[in-house]
């Protein structure tokens, strides 16, 4: 990584350092050679951090300082704790934790030997103490570390991680060799003998070779890792709002990169959880979550413009992110969820990417133009259909109209509006609105939120789309929306409110399941025994965090849970979100099971006989693998339906 220029800067700076450190300490050379060696490492470390990182840290792009315990408290479970690491691989956690629990053992220790050297070794004593001994049952913890990730690393290989790196193993060797030499400077060799001394100039030289080989590999991670998470999203992370100042079109150059994002992609630890967890991949994509994170930190270091293209243009190194990857993403959040530094892959990157692609009309996924198209035309809705299916529901159903004198606006969205399933869910809240005695209304005319637009990267139509809308909402003097669909829900709930106008309006905007949870007291429920699975939609678990909520509700009803292999904030994408319900190409899932399959067989295998939902997306999903895998026989419900077949005869 250092130029012919760099290095001759480099070992003149040494000799000034080792002149100016004989000088200061006078001609006693051990510790003079311990201060060049300490202030040559700590030089070379500042040099390449600051050419990785610091160089190309942008202005632009301010870090969250919000709920600054939150954060402090989550750096603590997952930093010192291991938590994130050990949950998801217990046994490779646990080797991991080994070896970070052991450098924070080691801390107090490092400090005195770092003393000893300014000091002289001949002020070492032979004393014994419990530290010492606490430190030693460390070192051999950490060894035992080492060595099972090395044999992972090394032998067994696992696709997830990719090519051995010359620098992985550089660091497993030094930081083996400092358990050793500790070990041996503790227990075998007096102090302070010449076996000692040679013994504990080993260690120091290992030492600050360490330091210097971290920040030219992937364990730069140690550094930046507690600063990444500090500065996660709670959920999974959502699309930033553009810039007023200036030309901001989206995610087009390498520039363009935030702060957060900088530091995401030098802090990849490159373990491919991301993509291991990643459903687009599992069905036979080629979507890889950690490769877009390292192709970006390479197009950065490189000094690259462009960031994403078509694959020609990604192989004629024009740029280094392909459009055909980035519109395979389902937007779930799953890669965040597991990776174990804080990477904000989704929001702040993929669908950002998107949005730079589409902002310059560089999209050629027919798929995608095409739902574009579709969206910009009257009525405005990704499936095309007529406001006619809509008005014919609101009327059939005889839902009230809102006129600004009822408490909450009931947001059907167009998954409620226009597919018959939904229509169902839209009836059924209906009726627990009513029973809970609940003041509501729908609009008149409902026209799309824009949530496939700007998922798929087109922000001028979203925000043409929202400044209707939200001259409605003005308009209606809405203070409350409930939906039964959380991709509108977050949508309101978080896109929304990064515009002025929206935000000013102070609406409350709550999912269904949240709000009948609310009103669980005001139902009139004769609960009914059933055995069913609950199917956590991407998000509701993980970009709202909400997964207690709806468990409780039907629980209320007397169903009984069985859950899922995996379930909660570890829910697996049905396959819809990301506007793919609209874009996928399915013929790229040949011969793999599809993300919709394997998640229905997933929910199956509980011996549940009715799958609950909580979103309009996963049942169209969930039927459509319960028809290939001839499995139709399978009720799938809504968390509203099963609550409604529960109400009082009176109240239905």
């Amino acid at each position: 990584m250092l130029t012919q220029s760099n290095r001759q800067d480099m070992f003149a700076s040494c000799f000034i350092v080792l002149t100016a450190s004989v000088t200061y300490i006078g001609y006693d050379l051990p510790r003079a050679a311990f201060v060049a060696i300490a202030l040559t490492s700590l030089w070379l470390f500042y040099r390449i951090a600051n050419r990785r990182l610091l160089s190309v840290f942008p202005k632009q792009g301010d870090l969250p300082h919000d709920h600054v315990a939150k954060r402090l408290w989550r750096v603590f479970v997952e930093v010192v704790l291991q938590y994130r690491v050990v949950r998801d691989r217990p046994l490779v956690g646990i080797l991991h934790a080994f070896v970070i629990w052991g450098f924070f053992a080691f801390a107090w220790y490092s400090a005195n030997h770092m003393l000893l050297g300014l000091r002289g070794l001949n002020h070492a004593t032979n004393e014994r103490t419990w530290y010492g001994a606490f430190v030693a049952i460390w070192a051999v913890a950490v060894l035992v570390g080492m060595i099972g990730l090395s044999i992972r690393r090394f032998i067994l290989r696992p696709k997830a991680l990719g090519k051995l790196s010359p620098t992985s193993g550089a660091v497993a060797f030094l930081i083996s060799a400092l358990m050793v030499t500790y070990l041996l400077g503790w227990g075998v060799f007096p102090a302070p003998g010449t076996a000692w001394k040679v013994n504990w100039w080993v260690h120091t030289v290992v030492f600050f070779t360490l330091l210097v080989v971290i920040p030219i590999s992937k364990h730069l991670h140690l550094v930046l890792a507690p600063v990444t998470i500090f500065f996660r999203s709670e959920n999974t992370s959502v699309m930033r709002p553009l810039r007023e100042e200036g030309e901001d079109l989206g995610l087009i150059h390498l520039k363009d990169l935030g702060r957060k994002d900088v530091l995401d992609v030098d802090a990849c630890v490159e373990c491919g959880r991301c993509t291991d967890f990643c459903p687009a991949n599992l069905a036979g994509g080629t979507l890889s979550p950690k490769h877009i994170i390292l192709d970006l930190r390479r197009g950065l270091l490189s000094g690259g413009d462009l960031a994403a293209g078509t694959a020609e243009e990604k192989n004629a190194e024009k740029v280094f992110v392909t459009e055909d990857d980035l519109f395979q993403c389902y937007s779930c959040g799953a890669c965040e969820y597991v990776c174990p530094v804080g990477i904000e892959h989704v929001g702040r990157k993929i669908l950002d990417l998107r949005r730079g692609l589409a902002s310059e009309g560089r999209i050629t996924n027919e798929r995608v133009n095409q739902l574009f198209t579709t969206m910009e035309r009257a009525p405005h809705n990704p499936w095309g259909v007529s406001h006619d299916t809509r008005q014919k529901l609101i009327e059939s159903r005889q839902f009230p109209v809102f006129d600004g004198t009822q408490e909450w606006l009931f947001w059907l969205g167009c998954g409620l509006n226009y597919d018959p399933h939904g229509q169902a869910v839209a009836q059924a809240m209906r009726q627990i609105l009513d029973a809970a005695g609940v003041s509501w209304g729908v609009l008149a005319r409902e026209t799309c939120c824009g949530e496939p637009a700007r998922r798929a990267g087109n922000e001028y139509l979203f925000l043409e789309l929202s400044g209707k809308l939200v001259e409605s909402f003005q308009g209606a003097r809405v203070k409350n929306i409930v939906s039964c669909d959380p991709h509108c829900t977050t949508m309101l709930d978080k896109d929304y409110r990064q515009i002025a106008a929206f935000s000013q309006l102070g609406i409350k905007v709550l999912h269904h399941t949240e709000f009948i949870r609310e009103i669980l007291p005001k139902l009139p429920l004769k609960p009914s025994e059933m055995k069913a699975t609950y199917h956590d939609p991407c998000y509701l678990a993980r970009w709202r965090g909400i997964t207690d909520a709806p468990r409780e509700i039907l629980q209320a009803a007397g169903a009984h849970i069985t859950e899922a292999s995996h379930h909660g904030r570890n829910t697996q994408c049905c396959g819809a979100g990301g506007a793919q319900l609209f874009i996928a190409d399915d013929s790229r899932e040949q011969g793999k099971q599809r993300a919709n399959q394997r998640r229905f067989a997933q929910l199956i295998q509980t011996g549940a006989t009715t799958i609950a939902v909580a979103c309009p997306y996963c049942p169209i999903m969930l039927r459509d693998a319960a028809g290939a895998l001839k499995r139709d026989a399978v009720e799938i419900l809504d968390v509203a339906e099963i609550v409604a077949r529960n109400l009082t005869s009176k109240e239905r």
